[in-house]
């Protein structure tokens, strides 16, 4: 049982128990009655009957009194203590039964040939008895069936003692009757219960639920107009079942005045769910199956939807200045102008706040937007007048095209969305159709305020290639490549942000954030015991030309405690040729620091062999575009052997990047080129998947 049945079946308890003196008390005062009668007329044992029914009447009045102080006593918010609740119900509950065969013991007492007077005496008492049993006890079944039952079964039983043509009608009507209790009873329970169920399932329903217990109160009146019928009926036997019959269709006329209260709760409940409560507009959510709808209709009938943003201008001035009670009835008011605009099978809908969204079906020319648009601004700009204020306002609205501009539901908002940003960014009042260039320039400006957070938001991270000898085929050495951790776009890589950075001036920032890492990082492996000899970094241009490059270099490598020979630094040939004087020497100062400087990309440039001779670097890259081909294309294995060969005759050390499989290194390490890195080694990892590479046999 769950404990939300049980909650109920204690609340049925308590409305049993809440009526269970008023009708024990007629219980009792019914039993005296009968036990006089019949003590004096016919039967000694009456008066110990009639003693005994008072009393089981008195008990079950104390027990049904000891529940409600239980109940009552209760603190609020506070769980009952069911244990007793339920020990006091059961325990009523035979009470209960012992009372119900209490009262079919009179059968035993008045013989069957007794007089006719007394016999219907004892039928009335007996129906009586049946009849607010269903009215007082229908609450809990269990208590209402233990009463009724012995009744009952004692009842036919005398009855089919009585003579042949009595017995059948009477045992019939008795039959039918016990019958119409058990529907009535359980129809009265069922509307117990349902109430109860409906007053914990939400506290917001209380005032249907008075609406249930006042149609309780009038099966009760009709439950005692159909006990006064019933009397009826045991001395007009033949009308029985027509009264039953008229009594069902009372119940069930009432069980269709239910069911259609309901749909209607259910209704506005519905209504509430997918509109907005200021304006009555559609909300998101009716909006979002309105638009998915209209873009499958449009699929199918190959036409064209609008989706179009509307945000009131300055609006939040009104509501500062003015009050939300002001602002809400501007709100309201330009809901009823946005909907003059429109057609009956439009849809216009609020977001919240100031933001609306109108879908326009059938669009078949750019034209007819035009004029919808000029009306819908015109409308919204009209002067408005509350209490004594005179509003003006003004309208930013983008426009999105299905299928032009997106065939998603999410797609179209967000492209009329941005347009309708595009408009408040350019002097609002206007409306403007989405293009592709607003989306990427609110996407780079997006990307760049991010950028700008990423360094002091510990988002710049760094994986690692590691750079492999050919001769050995051992790692040697990995080359440090910047990435970053988006929030929202996950791991990106060097070429969607470095040239942002370059633009917004932070390139510097994120080169000496490298820096630190990557000294940091090898200091690790280097106090771990790892066999790697140096890392590889990457410069910009923009770090040698600032001229502070040299005093970043040995700021970090004290802070750090990298020794210079365990740090390697990459500039690209493309910086060879555009190098000034002073360039060249901050190279020259870091190579007498003792670091390794290698041309990163060697062969795309454009560089002469004299200014190659200039520069103070020691190894050269071959760049992987030449690596590529170079089993296959004649040029590119010329081009390759020619770089390695004047890197030979230069004493510089050579390592080609992008060997994607063996051929290429059986090629390279045949011509003399002494290392490699690339895919066919290992794709670009975190320090702490290369470190477990490291740590391998």
């Amino acid at each position: 049982m769950t404990d939300k049945t049980r909650q109920i079946d204690l609340l049925c308890a308590q409305a049993l128990f809440r009526s269970a003196t008023g009708s024990n008390i007629a219980s009792a005062a019914g039993s005296m009655l009968v036990g006089l009668y019949f003590f004096q007329n016919m039967h000694v044992n009456m008066f110990n009957w009639m003693i005994f029914m008072c009393i089981i009447s008195g008990v079950r009045i104390v027990q049904a009194r000891r529940f409600l102080r239980s109940w009552d006593k209760a603190p609020a918010n506070t769980p009952l203590d069911t244990t007793v609740l339920l020990r006091q119900i059961r325990s009523y509950q035979f009470l209960s039964m012992v009372a119900g065969i209490g009262w079919a013991m009179l059968t035993l007492m008045i013989p069957v040939n007794a007089e006719p007077l007394h016999i219907s005496i004892l039928y009335i008492v007996l129906f009586s008895i049946m009849s607010a049993a269903f009215i007082s006890l229908s609450a809990m079944l269990s208590i209402f069936f233990v009463y009724i039952t012995p009744v009952f079964v004692a009842s036919l039983i005398y009855s089919l003692q009585l003579g042949e043509g009595q017995a059948v009608y009477i045992s019939i009507a008795i039959t039918v009757y016990f019958l119409f209790a058990t529907v009535a009873g359980y129809t009265i329970n069922r509307h117990f219960r349902q109430n109860f169920f409906l007053l914990i399932e939400n506290e917001d329903l209380i005032a249907q639920l008075s609406n249930e217990i006042t149609q309780k109160e009038a099966y009760e009146e009709r439950l005692m107009q159909n006990q006064q019928d019933l009397e009826k009926t045991v001395q007009q036997r033949t009308s029985e079942l027509s009264e039953v019959n008229r009594e069902l269709k009372e119940v069930n006329r009432a069980l269709v005045s239910e069911i259609n209260e309901r749909r209607r709760i259910e209704a506005n409940l519905q209504h509430m769910a997918h509109h907005d409560s200021l304006t009555n507009l559609p909300n998101r959510l009716l909006l979002d199956a309105r638009l998915s709808h209209s873009i499958s209709r449009a699929r199918r009938d190959q036409s064209r939807i609008a989706v179009i943003f509307i945000d009131l201008d300055h609006f939040k001035l009104i509501n500062d200045s003015l009050g939300h009670d002001i602002g809400d009835r501007l709100l309201v008011e330009t809901s009823q102008r946005l909907l003059e605009c429109v057609r009956d099978e439009d849809t216009v809908a609020r977001l919240g706040g100031d933001e609306f969204i109108m879908i326009i079906e059938q669009v078949h020319e750019t034209e007819q937007l035009d004029i919808l648009l000029n009306k819908v601004m015109q409308k919204v700009s009209q002067p408005l007048y509350i209490d004594e204020h005179k509003l003006s306002t003004s309208a930013s609205i983008g426009i999105s095209i299905f299928p032009d501009d997106g065939d998603s539901t999410e797609q179209l908002m967000q492209n009329a969305d941005a347009a309708m940003y595009y408009v408040k960014e350019h002097g609002r009042h206007k409306y403007h159709f989405y293009t592709h260039d607003i989306s990427a320039s609110r996407d780079r400006l997006a990307l760049e305020t991010d950028l700008k957070q990423a360094i002091d938001n510990n988002q710049i991270l760094i994986h690692y290639q590691p750079q492999v000898c050919l001769k050995s085929k051992k790692i040697i050495g990995a080359e440090a490549l910047v990435r970053w951790r988006h929030p929202e776009r996950g791991i990106l890589a060097p070429a969607q942000f470095l040239e942002l950075a370059e633009h917004c001036g932070i390139m510097t920032q994120i080169g000496e954030r490298v820096l630190m890492l990557a000294c940091q990082q090898i200091v690790r492996w280097k106090k771990q015991g790892l066999d790697i000899e140096r890392v590889a970094v990457n410069i910009a241009g923009s770090q040698i030309h600032n001229g502070d490059l040299l005093d970043v270099v040995r700021r970090t490598l004290q802070d750090t405690g990298c020794s210079s020979d365990w740090l390697e630094l990459e500039i690209t040939e493309d910086f060879i040729i555009k190098e000034t004087a002073r360039s060249i020497e901050t190279l020259q100062q870091l190579r007498q620091l003792g670091l390794s400087l290698a041309i990163d990309d060697f062969g795309i440039g454009y560089s002469s062999l004299s200014r190659l001779k200039q520069l103070p670097v020691n190894k050269l890259k071959i760049d992987r575009a030449f690596i590529r081909d170079i089993t296959t294309d004649m040029e590119d294995a010329a081009l390759v052997n020619a770089i390695i060969t004047m890197g030979r005759n230069l004493n510089m050390k050579l390592i080609a990047e992008g060997v994607e499989n063996g051929s290429h290194e059986i090629f390279l390490s045949a011509h003399g080129c002494e290392y490699a890195q690339g895919f066919y080694y290992a794709k670009p990892l975190p320090a702490d998947e290369l470190e477990a590479m490291l740590m391998k046999p």
